[in-house]
């Protein structure tokens, strides 16, 4: 973390959103410097910001806030000039300025850049780009090095210390197992659990949206299996229908009530952000005013998919889990029947084998 450690121990306050789901961006401060960013946010007065970008082979998905600010970045990025000042220019007066800085053996431990604004949370807004920017440069070099941005950090005009950090939210709970005999595995859900794993395991906004997508598009595959079955069983049991979105829940993410006008179901919350799909999943789109993309390096880009993506994998899991709680009430003693019950007797027996 360079010079400006998180201290052990030390408690953080998540600012924003008021409601963050683990993966999804998220505003963390220090609990002493709520206040701080509290005032500096009220008084709107327009200044210069340091914002600095830790860099890093990954972002930090499991554990404390605490824990993912104190873990060492991990690269192979070193320094001959410590602190390295540099520009990225765009040509006319579009440049911007970096200061690498480095540890005392030159390793590198962040970019930084200033933002003039006069809100603190849009220098993270702003400098999100910008830094985003020089790492794509630096990823056409030779050798070519997978650096990304694991957080950003914005420093408090008043003594140089860490005031807030944008970080993507760790998944913190823990799970303990056992006794444990096994678990049941439907065929036909597997393929679900292996993309909500990919999305899961992934920092990238943008790739955890079209894995929501991926699963939620095949929903409907899923039910017709499902009425397949209850038909040559004879099961009369009504399926579960598509989830009801909670609004209150989705204002509390951070949408806007503008945005939430007529949604009410998981499905139009899908159509409503299809738009992002297509433009992630095309990435060239073409429409009245000529062809557009999504620029992943931006700030705004980079909210929008991480709230799109933390809601739209919330109830694409609850659409699969739904169905699959249907299958275990009311399929699995007519479609498991006549299965061996593995035990550690007979572990011998059940060893993967090559076909």
């Amino acid at each position: 973390m360079g010079d400006q450690e998180a201290a052990v121990g030390e408690r953080f306050a998540v600012v924003f959103p008021s409601e963050p789901a683990a993966g999804s961006l998220a505003v963390a401060v220090p609990e002493s410097r709520v206040d701080e960013l509290q005032r500096l946010e009220r008084e709107r007065t327009r200044r210069v910001w340091r914002v600095r970008g830790v860099v890093s082979d990954h972002v930090p998905l499991i554990g404390s806030i605490q824990d993912v600010l104190l873990r060492r970045p991990e690269h192979r990025f070193f320094l001959n000039v410590n602190p390295l000042s540099i520009y990225l220019h765009h040509g006319a007066h579009n440049a911007y300025f970096y200061d690498f800085v480095g540890d005392a053996n030159g390793y590198l431990q962040y970019l930084e850049v200033r933002v003039e604004t006069d809100l603190p949370s849009n220098a993270f807004l702003y400098a999100r780009q910008p830094l985003n920017e020089m790492l794509d440069a630096m990823a056409r070099t030779s050798p070519q090095m997978p650096l990304t941005l694991s957080r950003i950090e914005l420093v408090s005009p008043l003594d140089g210390a860490i005031l807030a950090y944008e970080l993507v939210l760790p998944y913190s709970a823990g799970v303990r197992v056992g006794p444990l005999g096994g678990i049941w595995q439907w065929p036909q859900f597997a393929p679900y659990d292996a993309v909500f794993r990919e999305a899961i395991t992934s920092a990238s906004p943008f790739y955890r949206l079209l894995c929501a997508f991926r699963v939620y598009e095949g929903v409907d595959w899923i039910r017709r299996w499902i009425r397949e079955q209850c038909t040559a069983l004879g099961v009369n049991e009504r399926m579960p229908g598509d989830p009801v979105v909670d609004i209150q829940e989705l204002r509390r993410i951070g949408f806007d009530d503008t945005f939430l006008v007529g949604i009410r179901t998981a499905a139009d919350l899908f159509n409503r952000l299809r738009d992002l799909r297509n433009a992630i999943g095309h990435f060239l789109i073409e429409g009245d005013q000529g062809y557009s993309h999504t620029y992943l390096a931006s700030g705004e880009a980079m909210l929008s998919y991480s709230f799109g993506s933390a809601v739209l994998l919330r109830y694409a899991a609850k659409a699969i889990d739904d169905l699959r709680r249907f299958c275990n009430a009311h399929l699995n003693n007519h479609l498991f029947r006549g299965s061996i019950l593995p035990t550690v007797e007979t572990r011998d027996r059940f060893i993967v084998r090559a076909p």
